[in-house]
């Protein structure tokens, strides 16, 4: 009797389970990747913001560029949540919001809550 004929299948399943494994991770992935880069672009921009924040006119055109970013990227930023604060010496700007992934499996929330300070020459 041959061996081979008892192996019948096996490649196949494991191969199966390899697929799913790698098409859940791809559906994992194209959910959770983009709210990450929004959020690292976003913090990016607040960054820029801050430190440049000597250079702009007035701190409602800078709230306004950087509400207007948010909502380019669609994040779920209210006004309440976007704080500016200048003193005589920094630029102190604050940002928190929380985004809601659906997995299908499990809801997961993404929760930004970044500050940057930056000082004023």
């Amino acid at each position: 009797m041959n061996d081979r004929t008892a192996e019948r299948g096996d490649g196949r399943v494991g191969f199966l389970i390899s697929l799913a494994l790698l098409g859940a991770g791809a559906f994992v992935g194209v959910k959770i990747i983009p709210v990450r880069v929004n959020a690292y672009e976003f913090r990016d921009f607040i960054q820029e913001e801050c430190r440049f924040a000597a250079t702009r006119n007035s701190d409602a055109e800078i709230y306004k560029r950087i509400f207007d970013k948010a909502k380019d990227l669609q994040l779920p930023l209210e006004k309440k949540n976007l704080r500016m604060e200048r003193t005589t010496h920094e630029m102190i700007i604050s940002a928190k919001y929380e985004q809601t992934i659906d997995l299908k499996f499990k809801t997961f929330v993404y929760k930004f809550d970044y500050e940057e300070r930056a000082p004023l020459f």
